[in-house]
């Protein structure tokens, strides 16, 4: 059952984008969805720049698309779109479109973030003998990109605050091997209100610094959320996904990994155990390649 959409959101969103063909998309279109999500909305438009509007209590992000894109770049952000508003028939054309090639476009994403998926456990492998830390940052990399590509194999959009429900829900059985190494990967295991505290707080530093935009007020609710709910693995999960995406921007600079190497120690609860690197970065390996060959 869907999120009914409440009249105070689709009315902020309409008064400021009437003239524009407007969409619902993200989580809010699935029955994932939780009371700290935001409402995603896709417009139509050659503008540039995303935005965020606070209406009381509830967030609703504005994602600026161009139709002239090519349909397979977004085909997965658009999934199952709920269309609110389509003056010109816009968005309703483009939805036909983007559901006769859905499943060549997860499959192509699902193949790209394998291939990530095995470009960082190499480093994890490579690194683990001569710096643990920087070999455990590069291994949860890998374990993140991997899952996505379960996902995606699998038909499903990835959605970090649901990523986990999502995983729990394949009828895959194949699939269920590589998912425990990966959450292995990941330590799952050692979510608790203790470890969870400590990386929200670097968490959310992390991605303020670094990502310096509205992100940071999503993170802190969603983040907070989960976190009062007792849902200490999800968010452990959750906040680790979005250190990785703050992280991957500096992938390729050595020096701004060193300034924040304390600050995304913490936030991604990273291993200083060698041994435990370089297993796993060797095992996650192999289920990439094998994940590669379905």
């Amino acid at each position: 059952m869907l999120m009914k959409l409440p009249n105070n959101i689709t009315n902020a969103v309409l008064s400021k984008y009437e003239k524009f063909s407007i969409a619902l998309t993200g989580c809010m279109t699935t029955d994932h969805a939780l009371k700290c999500c935001e409402y995603d909305f896709a417009i139509a438009t050659s503008e540039h720049g995303n935005e965020l509007l606070h209406v009381n209590d509830d967030y609703a992000e504005i994602l600026k698309i161009s139709t002239k894109l090519n349909p397979y770049r977004v085909a997965i952000a658009l999934h199952n779109m709920q269309i609110i508003n389509d003056p010109s028939w816009t968005l309703a054309s483009l939805k036909q479109q983007l559901d006769t090639i859905i499943g060549k476009a997860l499959s192509w994403y699902a193949r790209n973030r394998t291939v990530d998926a095995l470009f960082y456990a190499n480093r994890a492998r490579e690194s683990a003998k001569s710096n643990v830390l920087l070999s455990s940052l590069w291994l949860k990399c890998a374990a993140y990109h991997y899952l996505e590509a379960v996902l995606a194999h699998n038909g499903m959009r990835p959605m970090p605050t649901h990523m986990l429900a999502q995983l729990r829900s394949l009828t895959d059985k194949t699939a269920s091997e590589g998912i425990t190494l990966a959450s292995s990967c990941l330590g799952l295991e050692r979510a608790n209100k203790s470890s969870v505290s400590r990386c929200m707080e670097a968490c959310i530093g992390l991605n303020d610094k670094i990502k310096q935009d509205y992100s940071t007020k999503i993170v802190v609710k969603k983040s907070q959320y989960l976190y009062d709910s007792g849902m200490y693995t999800d968010c452990y999960f959750y906040l680790g996904y979005i250190s990785r995406n703050a992280v991957s921007s500096l992938a390729s600079n050595q020096r701004a990994l060193r300034d924040y190497t304390h600050m995304i120690g913490i936030a991604m609860d990273l291993t200083t155990d060698q041994s435990f690197a370089l297993k796993l970065s060797k095992e996650l390996l192999d289920s990439c390649n094998m994940l590669l060959k379905k």
